[in-house]
């Protein structure tokens, strides 16, 4: 779906953006049972954060955890009536675009099963653009939280906008569920978390650096090189990886930062056919994914050193796209559709049965997002204004999910994973997908 048609899933009144994803059938709430479980102007606003409150009076200071106040919130009878509101923030233009759309899918999806509704309250939803860019984030956050009055935030997905917005979130109390961005010091500087920040993908390296081992040990392969976009997400998946190869015996040939967006990868190309590895690790995504996958097959170099990777590189969302180019890459991820549970089978069918194809990484990123703030809303019995009970109801959120057992760590508030070792095939069907070569249970974000 182009980003164009994507938008009619919200619809935009022209003052405020306040939206209710559509209402699911029986049978989209059929099958999802087996993995568990026009907003109105509020007449009583929920005590959030006043603009003034918001604004850090010294940016150069970072209040650590200890420092953060949590509201004192009463909670009224008009109050509990009104809906709640989610702000969504996610990069719906830009080179992350077709990422935002799936994570929003897998939001949409949880959320019809339930009829938008939570403990009898409905559930509104408030989109707004990042761009992928952190001045903006920041300021689309802000409005979120002054303006649309939110009583929590799911999204970001590019490292450098949560990063921007970590110390507002944090000075203004609103619950946050990062649904994709990886940024280490959001969850592994204990300066740097926040009591108000949760995490329900991973942090950067935490399903890549269990390829490092399993390249030297199960592939045979002795030297690496290693290729990545050059920002905070890149470098930050890639050493991981390298520090597990070495650590396992291995030897790192080189490694080359393209810049994001990069639409000719021939001259990085160039230099990896240079340095003569046994392998090359790569992580890319959306758009850089495609491209480079496929000018990797251009360049000659496929059938002269094998690429390995993170998982995004051959997302579902294009593998198809990349065709042959993509055949036989290996990757680690925490998803695969081709996950075999029950669980995994059900999610696979509603969101087929909905969008014709089968889910990626970011559509089950969004799914657990809005089931785990549906599971802590119901905990809190809809109060989403309780800001205390909310967060300490996120905290013990556990259930079994398509990728198997989902918690939070105690200390970082980040999702404990199940890192897969997957291989593009060519499917019964014909399409291309991510067959399950083995698995790293209880991998957390202080393992590497």
């Amino acid at each position: 779906m182009e980003q164009s048609d994507f938008r009619h899933l919200f619809r935009r009144p022209v003052r405020r953006r306040t939206v209710i994803l559509g209402i699911g059938t029986a049978a989209l709430g059929g099958l999802l049972a087996a993995c568990g479980g026009g907003g109105a102007t509020p007449t009583t606003a929920p005590a959030t954060p006043t603009p003034a409150a918001a604004t850090p009076t010294s940016p150069a200071v970072t209040p650590t955890p200890a420092a953060a106040a949590t509201p004192t919130v009463v909670v009224t009878p008009a109050a509990a009536a009104e809906p709640i509101r989610i702000g969504l923030i996610h990069g719906y233009t830009g080179v992350f675009a077709a990422l935002a759309e799936n994570l929003t899918r897998g939001i949409q999806l949880y959320f019809e099963s339930i009829d938008n509704t939570v403990a009898g309250r409905r559930v509104t939803f408030v989109q707004e653009d990042d761009a992928s860019n952190p001045e903006q984030g920041l300021t689309k956050t802000k409005q979120l939280v002054e303006r649309d009055k939110v009583h929590l935030i799911i999204g970001y997905i590019h490292s450098g906008v949560a990063l921007a917005c970590r110390d507002y979130i944090h000075q203004t109390g609103v619950p946050t569920i990062i649904d994709n961005a990886g940024a280490q010091a959001i969850t592994r500087d204990p300066q740097r978390r926040s009591p108000f920040i949760f995490r329900v993908s991973f942090a950067n390296g935490q399903y890549e650096w269990p390829m490092g081992q399993y390249a030297f040990e199960q592939l045979g392969y002795k030297r690496l090189a290693f290729m990545a976009p050059d920002y905070a997400a890149g470098r930050e998946k890639t050493e991981p990886v390298k520090k597990a190869f070495q650590k396992a015996g291995g030897e790192i040939a080189g490694e080359v930062f393209p810049p994001l967006d990069t639409s000719d990868f021939a001259p990085f190309l160039q230099r990896i056919q240079q340095l003569q590895p046994d392998a090359v690790w790569a992580f890319f995504a959306g758009a850089d994914a495609v491209r480079f996958v496929t000018q990797y097959q251009d360049f000659g170099l496929k059938d002269e050193i094998p690429l390995i990777g993170a998982g995004d590189l051959v997302d579902e969302a294009y593998v198809d796209q990349q065709g042959e180019a993509a055949l036989d890459i290996i990757t680690s991820l925490h998803y695969s559709p081709l996950i075999d549970t029950p669980e995994n089978k059900a999610f696979v069918d509603a969101f087929k049965q909905k969008h014709g194809r089968l889910p990626n990484q970011f559509a089950y990123q969004g799914y657990l997002a809005a089931r785990v703030t549906a599971k802590a809303l119901e905990t809190v019995q809809g109060k989403a204004e309780d800001t205390q009970a909310f967060l300490k109801a996120l905290k013990d959120v556990q259930f079994t999910g398509p990728a198997g057992p989902f918690r939070f760590h105690p200390e970082t508030q980040n999702a404990v994973i199940t890192v897969y070792f997957r291989k593009v095939q060519r499917l019964p069907d014909g399409t291309l997908g991510n067959v399950v070569l083995g698995k790293q249970e209880n991998v957390d974000d202080l393992s590497f």
